[in-house]
């Protein structure tokens, strides 16, 4: 099989996983799970996703792109990929800023209509994908689509890397994988915790460890032959690994070794050789992996519509459904006043969430990729 198409299927069902656990990061329910450390640090697993990306992409598109493959045939081939399902979600969160006008306060919302993260002027910085490069004070509108927007920007980078410098690439990558964490510890608090202000260079940073990661994988280490037994160990205590870290790094500036040990994870469990990678080549994991793109990008719409809905309930029926609880020092407002309430709605909710990228999968991603294939293969036609 030629490796420049090879499909990681382990890799899929783990960025189902960390898909999921940035749901639960962003809930706000009054459920024991969402108040444990790893929970609550889960945000770090969006970087997960741009190594992982970096490492696909290269994987698919570094010969070709080398080759006979114009960077606007791979730019449209992302650009159907991500763009219409990022669309899709920003129409929808319109509708609701004018369904917040028309209803008025008969409907319960967390704000006033266009206000806050919500103004015309980031409307359209989100429609150009360019709502991560510190035009505003805050994430806005789809706020998970902060990292969607950075990648389209880093396939563009690559693209044009590679035409470039060819294979004089990851000399390049070093010293972009050495440069951009100590960008992020100078000019920030936190770490790779940015977003808005500085999420592009956390992007490239875990994007071109990924692309190394490729490079790695071509040497030695896709070669490498072990025992079931070896690789199952070396799974397991990578999973408590990352867990361990994620739960310690927090919002600390230690988080920037993260993308590193993600890069480890990626390589490792590309290899699918142990008994972990196993349970994540069923067909759970692998629905959740196709499904993770989806998930990832109507999650907090379907949240912030869950919530619509309590409050205004609770409204109407002079019910309190909310209550103020204290996690890490903070105090959060959560749905449900008892633990079993929270539970159950924060269950409902992950269902709401799947439901919702089942439908968006199969109407607005699957369609959006065979318009950009068509569109690259009539242009193909017409170059002759």
């Amino acid at each position: 099989m030629n490796p420049a198409s090879h499909r990681f299927h382990v890799l899929d069902s783990l960025r189902g996983i960390c898909a999921l656990l940035v749901v639960l990061f962003h809930a706000k329910f009054n459920a024991p799970l969402l108040q444990l450390e790893f929970v609550r640090s889960a945000w770090q697993f969006v970087d997960f996703f741009f190594v992982l990306s970096g490492f696909v992409i290269a994987a698919n598109y570094r010969t070709r792109l080398e080759g006979v493959m114009p960077v606007s045939d791979f730019m449209g081939l992302r650009f159907g990929r991500i763009y219409p399902l990022h669309l899709f979600m920003l129409l929808a969160y319109l509708m609701m800023e004018c369904v917040g006008i028309v209803a008025g306060a008969s409907v319960k919302m967390a704000h006033a209509p266009f206000t806050g993260a919500y103004t015309p002027e980031s409307f359209v910085s989100n429609l150009f994908l360019l709502q991560s490069f510190g035009l505003h004070d805050r994430l806005t509108w789809n706020q998970p689509a902060w990292s969607i927007a950075t990648e389209f920007w880093c396939y563009l980078l690559f693209a044009l890397g590679v035409v470039a410098a060819g294979p004089r690439l990851e000399r390049w990558l070093v010293g972009v994988v050495i440069l951009c964490p100590l960008l992020l510890l100078q000019f920030t608090a936190y770490g790779i915790n940015v977003t808005y202000d500085w999420g592009m260079v956390r992007c490239i940073y875990g994007f071109a460890l990924g692309v190394l990661c490729w490079w790695v994988w071509q040497g030695r280490f896709g070669r490498l032959s072990l025992a079931r037994s070896i690789w199952t160990v070396t799974e397991i205590a990578l999973l408590l690994l990352i867990g361990g870290f994620v739960s310690y790094a927090g919002t600390q500036p230690i988080n920037v070794l993260g993308p590193p040990l993600f890069a480890v994870a990626v390589l490792v469990f590309a290899h699918a050789g142990g008994a972990v990678s196993s349970a994540l080549g069923t067909r759970l994991p692998l629905w959740l992996g196709t499904l993770s793109y989806s998930i990832y990008m109507v999650h907090q719409f379907v949240q912030s519509r869950f919530n619509d809905i309590a409050e205004t309930i609770g409204m109407l029926t002079g019910q309190t459904v909310s209550t103020v609880i204290r996690i890490g020092g903070g105090d959060y407002e959560v749905f449900g006043t008892t633990q079993f309430a929270g539970n159950l709605g924060l269950a409902i909710m992950i269902a709401l969430v799947l439901l919702t990228s089942v439908v968006t999968y199969r109407l607005v991603e699957l369609p959006g990729q065979r318009w950009s294939r068509k569109w690259i293969s009539q242009r193909k036609a017409a170059r002759g």
